[in-house]
């Protein structure tokens, strides 16, 4: 009798490690699609096919399938991973340090993400899809720009329960985030978003970003 058992217990453990690896080799798979599947967005756009996807990610078609229903399911995955790798998170800000110098320092940081090529292609697609396909738009919005202005309107909202921030002029911390994050683009980001280089050096970003938050915080003062 304890031999059966014996034997049934090496039989599930033997299955169960036959269901892990699948697993993992499953999602091995699935990374290498949406690896190659971005890297031909990035490069042709909307305009690539099944066939070509399969054959840079080295595996068949009818995997590719297996993962994805269709081409707009994995161009809409692709959005989603591409934006939440580069996403700025909340240890972008130093809760103890001085208001003025965190919104400089997430400034700087925002304009570095508009200006990386991941970024622009990623943006760049969104708006090519945006006529056929809105619900790739809304995609990007939700996971890219919204993100961020909730992330810096949470961080404007702690500073102003904790007395360190005060809006006079901007009805909301949702408002003055999105005030602040259109200023931050800059010409840097508008040329780029078109494929040219502004020219501006390192320190004239800084620059600008400093004379935006000076902007924004001397409109906010108590009045």
């Amino acid at each position: 009798m304890k031999c059966i058992e014996l034997s049934n217990v090496k039989y599930q453990a033997s299955n169960e490690k036959q269901h892990v690896t699948k697993i993992i080799k499953s999602e091995q798979k699935r990374s290498q699609i949406l690896t190659a599947a971005s890297q031909l967005f990035s490069e042709h756009g909307f305009k690539i096919n099944m066939d070509q996807i399969a054959k840079a990610a080295n595996v068949s078609k009818q995997t590719v399938y297996s993962h994805f229903k269709n081409k707009d399911e994995l161009f809409e995955t692709c959005m989603q991973t591409k934006c939440a790798e580069r996403e700025l998170s909340p240890a972008a800000f130093d809760m103890d340090a001085e208001v003025g110098d965190e919104l400089v320092k997430f400034g700087v940081k925002f304009q570095d993400l508009l200006l990386d090529e991941q970024s622009r292609q990623t943006f760049q697609n969104a708006i090519s899809q945006a006529n056929t396909h809105p619900e790739i738009a809304s995609i990007y919005l939700e996971t890219g720009p919204q993100k961020t202005t909730k992330l810096l309107a949470d961080y404007l909202q702690s500073k102003i329960e904790s007395g360190d921030l005060t809006l006079s002029t901007s009805s909301s911390p949702v408002i003055a985030a999105r005030q602040l994050l259109l200023m931050f683009h800059g010409k840097s980001a508008y040329w780029g978003f078109f494929g040219h280089d502004s020219g501006e050096s390192q320190d004239e970003r800084l620059h600008y970003t400093r004379e935006c938050v000076a902007l924004f915080l001397n409109g906010n003062q108590p009045r």
